[in-house]
């Protein structure tokens, strides 16, 4: 975009770019010319797009009626689902060996509280294994169970292993 610019001798401007491609451009930009590049309209890390997830049915309807946003102009594209671009969760992944697999045993572990602490947090009703309400700590978790506590974030339950004392080496991927 900044080449086509530059080629052009004027200004190139399209509505929505990825803040990727902006920073992109501005420093093709500065280097092609004596200049300093400033985002217009915001801060140059703001949006300059969205994507949106909607039903097969829905797509030829948006694409056809929908023009503005506000009073944002906007254009709508149909694009593959692996051309999506997202920012992937950030997560924190460690091992740690446990005599269950309580809820209350792997959660403890995971979002290092006491065990006592999450039992209370679980009979408040603050805690979901799979997004559905826990109120017994005694609850068995197993590979790929998702528990969430309310305020403290999310914790995946990875590989399972037995060890030779009969405990269990737990990988557990925590969502920052």
């Amino acid at each position: 975009m900044a080449q086509r610019a530059s080629q052009r001798r004027d200004v190139f401007r399209t509505n929505f770019l990825t803040p990727p491609i902006v920073k992109e451009c501005m420093l093709a930009i500065e280097k092609l010319a004596d200049i300093k590049a400033v985002a217009q309209g915001g801060y140059p890390q703001g949006e300059r797009g969205a994507q949106v997830l909607v039903d097969s049915e829905l797509v030829d309807y948006l694409t056809s009626t929908l023009e503005k946003v506000g009073k944002v102009g906007v254009s709508c594209t149909q694009i593959p689902l692996l051309a999506l671009e997202y920012e992937p969760p950030r997560t924190k992944s460690f091992k740690t060996v446990e005599s269950s697999l309580r809820v209350d045993a792997l959660g403890s572990a995971g979002f290092k509280i006491s065990r006592t602490k999450l039992a209370s947090l679980i009979s408040a009703g603050d805690v979901r294994v799979n997004w559905s309400l826990v109120l017994k700590n005694g609850v068995t978790l197993k590979a790929g169970d998702v528990v969430s506590v309310s305020g403290m974030g999310r914790l995946k339950i990875g590989e399972i292993v037995t060890t030779r004392k009969g405990k269990y080496a737990v990988e557990l991927i925590r969502y920052l």
